[in-house]
């Protein structure tokens, strides 16, 4: 099955013990290939080392934990240009999902990405959502 997982989901785990187990049991899962892309990383290292994460976590642990998802994820190069999202800032994400041929794209954002769930045949889920489809009871 394969993912992609927005920003700011990594964030709420690399800071928050809940969401980074939720996270790491998704990711553990043998099923799941997460897929990223270079701006994604980019994004993600810029926004995981901003001076307001520091009193949550250190700069060391920010970089094992970057080392740790990138280890985990198949970095490609989108090629397909988007321009559906309300936040033109989100637009990579679909694009990455389109040519991962993801199947699902996970992401904490509550109003513009999910709401044009589904999207071209991705759905578009909250971490939680995507945890009771992934082990349903």
């Amino acid at each position: 099955m394969k993912i992609v997982v927005d920003t700011n989901d990594f964030i709420s785990a690399l800071i928050g013990k809940k969401h980074r187990d939720k996270l790491k049991l998704v990711l553990d899962h043998p099923d799941i290939e997460l897929f990223a892309d270079q701006t994604l990383l980019t994004e993600l290292s810029e926004v995981a080392y901003r001076e307001k994460f520091r009193k949550y976590v250190t700069p060391t642990d920010i970089a094992i934990f970057l080392d740790v998802l990138k280890a985990r994820m198949t970095i490609i190069v989108p090629t397909t240009v988007v321009t559906d999202s309300p936040d033109p800032n989100d637009n990579y994400l679909l694009s990455l999902a389109i040519d991962a041929q993801a199947q699902y794209l996970i992401t904490g954002n509550k109003n513009d990405l999910l709401a044009l769930s589904p999207y071209r045949g991705i759905q578009i889920l909250r971490l939680q959502a995507f945890i009771d489809l992934l082990f349903p009871s």
